[in-house]
């Protein structure tokens, strides 16, 4: 009787509850993309929360879910610097420029991208237009970009076949206002390079 007591109470502390793990855990804000908009939002917060996941959903991917291939189209400067790496850019590459720019960061450091003055320059059914301005400062370690990266983005938002929206086509440029090429690009080629 005293070694069934003995069992039983095993048994039942080692049925002790724990405390449930955060529902979002690491897959941070991200809203099912049912529109153009809101690929935008899930765009931003998977940069300033450094998710490679949610930055990768954000983007077509034809092998996968799209209808379309994603397609990056850097800055002129980028492009004449780094023309034999861009003519062969891949959503690969763009996760292997992602995780190397997240990997620089300490775990407390984050990016952080604005999209200033975005516009819809063109909506249809399968297609929204987004043109923005934007800031993206991260702390890359790298002394020859600045840490604070502006241009102008262009984004083509296109509908999957599920239903849902991802970038299919982000051409990038130095905007007119800058007298110093300090795109994105130039840190997408400096660290896929």
């Amino acid at each position: 009787m005293i070694l069934l007591l003995t069992l039983f109470s095993l048994w039942v502390g080692g049925c002790a509850t724990r405390t449930p793990a955060d529902p979002t855990g690491s897959r941070g804000t991200f809203q099912p993309p049912t529109s153009p908009g809101i690929v935008l939002e899930n765009l931003i917060a998977a940069v300033n929360e450094k998710n490679t996941e949610n930055y990768m959903l954000c983007l077509s991917d034809a092998t996968a879910r799209s209808r379309y291939p994603f397609l990056f189209e850097p800055s002129a400067e980028a492009r004449a610097r780094y023309q034999s790496l861009f003519e062969e850019w891949t959503t690969q590459k763009e996760r292997q420029s992602f995780l190397s720019m997240i990997s620089r960061l300490s775990v407390d450091q984050r990016p952080q991208l604005f999209l200033l003055n975005a516009n819809i320059n063109f909506s249809s059914p399968d297609s929204t237009v987004y043109t923005s301005d934007y800031e993206l400062t991260v702390d890359h370690g790298i002394a020859s970009i600045p840490q604070t990266l502006t241009g102008t983005m262009v984004l083509v938002v296109t509908p999957e076949a599920s239903g849902q929206w991802s970038i299919s086509r982000w051409s990038d440029a130095k905007r007119a206002s800058d007298t110093a090429e300090s795109t994105w690009s130039l840190l997408k080629a400096q660290l896929t390079n």
